[in-house]
């Protein structure tokens, strides 16, 4: 048995499947989604655009019209560093003690998490920046709180799904 600190953790090269593959393409197309959208409309969107809602799903703040690109620039930025992170599954946190017996199935589901909730976030993401678009040319009233909960209901099942897995995985 190896011990639980990631110095101490078996090092293992891990390829991708082409599932994985799928999901990671799915993330850089939120990217490129919410650029293409903001690219699409900017000529056309106000000075001042919504960049907070409130519970209720109305505009409580708005800000400079450049402001709409925070959220693909902090989706780049997760992108890059889960993709990262990612590449070295050995220094992740477990919820199981790593083993060399169990080390490249947790391997293997540790990096689909970070997969899979890299592409949630980032659709999360170009998900928001649709709905600022929408508000702000007067297309909606206000942010689709009903979107956003399912959204984050599928982050949340999402880790619930890699808990059942890890655990599995022992």
């Amino acid at each position: 048995m190896t011990g639980n600190s990631p110095n101490q953790r078996p090092i293992i090269f891990l390829g991708f499947s082409p599932a994985l593959v799928v999901v990671e393409l799915a993330g850089a197309i939120a990217i490129l989604v919410s650029i293409l959208l903001i690219l699409q409309f900017w000529e056309v969107l106000p000075d001042r655009i919504p960049i907070h809602f409130g519970l209720g799903g109305m505009a409580d703040t708005w800000g400079d019209k450049v402001t709409i690109w925070i959220m693909p620039t902090v989706a780049v930025i997760i992108f890059a560093v889960l993709t990262a992170v990612s590449r070295y599954p050995h220094t992740l946190k477990y919820p199981v003690p790593i083993t060399s017996e169990n080390a490249r199935r947790q391997y293997l589901v540790g990096r689909g998490l970070l997969v899979w909730l890299k592409a949630e976030v980032c659709w999360l993401f170009a998900f928001v920046v649709r709905q600022q678009i929408l508000v702000a040319l007067g297309n909606a009233q206000r942010f689709s709180m009903e979107l956003l909960l399912g959204i984050i209901v599928l982050i949340l099942g999402t880790v619930g799904v890699y808990l059942v897995k890890a655990y599995s995985a022992r």
